[in-house]
């Protein structure tokens, strides 16, 4: 090998560990800065179904279900405000309503939200999702 093939080779290894410092070190543990419901607060096995009219004229009412997890191991939340986003059959938002689970979820720990009553259904409603929109987050003491 000559000199030249050397060199290029070490400049080549040079810049990529420059740029392996340079990754880590502009990395930011979010969770260490401050509370963030939104990163920290995950939604799954979600349900939504309409009630079923007691009497004729009754307006169905959307009932929702799903989990929600703590993926912080350093912050718990309560007061958390949830947005449900109805959709159409050709998937446009048709309607929006905010509810408040007025639980407190410990890190690392999950709750299961049962029969959440979150408003009138529209007609046109045939599917739904459910998103963290804030949330009251308190460090545990060490």
């Amino acid at each position: 090998m000559s000199s030249h093939e050397y060199v290029h080779k070490f400049i080549v290894c040079g810049l990529l560990l420059l740029s392996v410092f340079a990754c880590q070190s502009g990395q930011k543990n979010v969770d260490n800065d401050k509370p963030n419901a939104v990163h920290d607060l995950l939604i799954d096995r979600i349900s939504w179904k309409t009630s079923p009219a007691s009497q004729a004229g009754d307006t169905p009412i959307n009932l929702h279900r799903f989990t929600i997890s703590n993926t912080s191991p350093r912050y718990s939340y309560s007061q958390i405000e949830v947005r449900f986003d109805y959709y159409d059959r050709d998937h446009h938002k048709i309607d929006s309503s905010r509810q408040t689970v007025k639980r407190t979820l410990e890190p690392r720990a999950a709750i299961a939200i049962g029969e959440l009553r979150a408003g009138s259904t529209k007609s046109a409603t045939t599917s739904a999702t459910v998103t963290v929109v804030t949330a009251v987050g308190s460090e545990l003491p060490h």
